[in-house]
């Protein structure tokens, strides 16, 4: 049972420390004008038009919203300036969201922030203990999916 506990406790305490050191970063980077929320939007958006599926219906599918909730945090972003809307080129009935200058720059930093932590991690691990970690982070990111 202490175990059980143990394990809550750090799954808990990890997760609120990452989003409030993610919060604080990025707050900073954005003068406070973003959301963590707005951020992973932004983020979604990048990593769905890497593979040419930015489209509105696929960006909320990714993110797990509904459309009309995409749509509202799209209409806000717009209104920053962090996100553009784009017809499809063949199909004029079709819509792409796509990253502004500053969006490409938020969105920079926020990889930034990502790869700052993997490199902290990992450069205190040997590759026994990288290798361990990795099995059982790909163990929990199968769990979590599949809820």
């Amino acid at each position: 049972m202490e175990s059980k506990n143990k394990l809550n406790s750090f799954f808990v305490d990890c997760f609120y420390s990452i989003l409030r050191a993610e919060e604080r970063v990025l707050s900073n980077l954005s003068q406070r004008k973003l959301s963590l929320k707005e951020i992973h939007v932004i983020d979604a958006v990048f990593c769905e038009r890497k593979v040419h599926r930015n489209s509105f219906s696929n960006i909320a599918k990714t993110l797990g919203i509904t459309l009309g909730t995409l749509t509202t945090s799209f209409n806000r972003l717009e209104r920053k300036g962090y996100l553009m809307k784009k017809r499809d080129e063949t199909d004029k009935r079709i819509f792409y969201i796509d990253l502004t200058p500053l969006g490409e720059l938020i969105n920079e930093e926020h990889l930034r922030f990502h790869d700052t932590i993997v490199d902290q991690i990992t450069k205190r691990l040997d590759q026994k203990e990288l290798d361990c970690l990795t099995k059982a982070l790909d163990i929990l990111n199968k769990y979590f999916n599949a809820l």
